[in-house]
């Protein structure tokens, strides 16, 4: 760092401390501990390190720390920097700037991985806040089943989340999917983007403006906001039925019948547009004379020898669901990156 920094900086934390908001861009709670303590960004940036004094967006992009902005941060929150880490994945060390950078933070024009999608403002006001608040997730959407929210990475001021009361199958579909990242860990990630690339492949509800079910959002919303909307309840479906098979075959328990009737169970249950995508992932998922239980467990096998059984890699906790399929399809039903900008 060619500046010579202050070490007394950010060795005292501020007098107000701020509650975690579940899967919080580092930017958005930077901005948020910052109002809370009625201090100006900027001047909170002045006790973490030295870099540019720009207006900060949170609502744009994610900020990014060097290590020492990072231990000064969390002083500043008092708050341990595992806990910080634990609770804010903009902190881990994936996602630090290089050794080598000339500033403490950035604010890049896009995040380098995930989506800034918007916090229900329900749970953000339980947590402190009445401004807006901001996610960091590999999706661009987010569901709150509490409040019955559906947020996505919409700039909306007009209509900031889609309200889920008049929608259950939309719940229910969120809550399925929950139950399986459970009981499927690390290789959740990874069913989930196939069944989204399978999803897109049958073309199933591409347009939704044209059902009379989803006109009336679409309409109102637009068909590009409302089509993962409208596809989440199939999107879950196709998952559990992925799911189904691929426990058996990583347990080791897929026999060679189950195999064979998986197919054609699945193909009548989803329609015949879904037979082509369902019988090549299903080609591609044969039985394993050995599968690795252990990737059920709480400490998964390397990723080496996960890639070399499954032919997946462990995912990132931001990785997109595009990065992650194992089909040659396009990526999320929502395809298109700072749409509502």
């Amino acid at each position: 760092m060619a500046e010579r920094r202050d070490e007394r900086l950010g060795r005292r934390r501020l007098h107000l401390r701020l509650r975690f908001l579940a899967g919080e861009s580092t930017g958005s709670y930077v901005t948020r501990l910052a109002a809370r303590n009625h201090l100006p960004v900027e001047g909170m940036l002045r006790s973490m390190g030295t870099g540019p004094m720009l207006p900060v967006e949170p609502q744009y992009t994610e900020m990014y720390l060097s290590r020492y902005a990072r231990e000064r941060l969390a002083n500043l929150a008092g708050h341990p920097l595992a806990e910080m880490q634990k609770r804010l994945v903009g902190l881990r060390d994936e996602f630090l700037m290089p050794s080598d950078a000339k500033d403490d933070w950035e604010w890049p024009w896009d995040a380098r991985a995930g989506y800034i999608v918007q916090a229900c403002s329900l749970c953000a006001a339980q947590r402190g806040t009445r401004s807006p608040a901001w996610l960091i997730l590999p999706d661009p959407w987010h569901v709150c089943l509490r409040h019955r929210r559906w947020t996505d990475n919409s700039r909306s001021t007009q209509h900031p989340y889609i309200d889920l009361s008049s929608l259950p199958d939309v719940i229910r579909a969120q809550q399925r999917l929950n139950r399986l990242g459970k009981r499927l860990g690390p290789a959740a990630r990874w069913v989930f983007a196939d069944a989204c690339s399978i999803l897109v492949r049958s073309n199933y509800l591409e347009d939704p403006g044209r059902t009379e079910e989803w006109a009336p959002l679409a309409t109102q919303l637009g068909e590009h906001r409302v089509r993962p909307l409208a596809q989440l309840s199939r999107l879950s479906l196709l998952t559990r039925d992925l799911a189904w098979l691929e426990v058996r075959r990583l347990s080791g328990e897929l026999g060679r019948a189950g195999y064979r009737e998986w197919l054609d169970r699945a193909t009548r249950r989803h329609g015949f547009a879904f037979r082509e995508p369902l019988k090549m992932w299903h080609s591609q998922h044969p039985p394993l004379g050995r599968g690795i239980p252990e990737l059920f467990g709480d400490q998964p096998p390397p990723s080496s020898v996960v890639q070399r059984v499954t032919g997946h890699e462990l995912p990132s906790c931001l990785a997109a669901a595009g990065d992650l399929s194992c089909l040659p399809w396009l990526r999320l039903p929502n395809t298109m990156e700072r749409l509502f900008l």
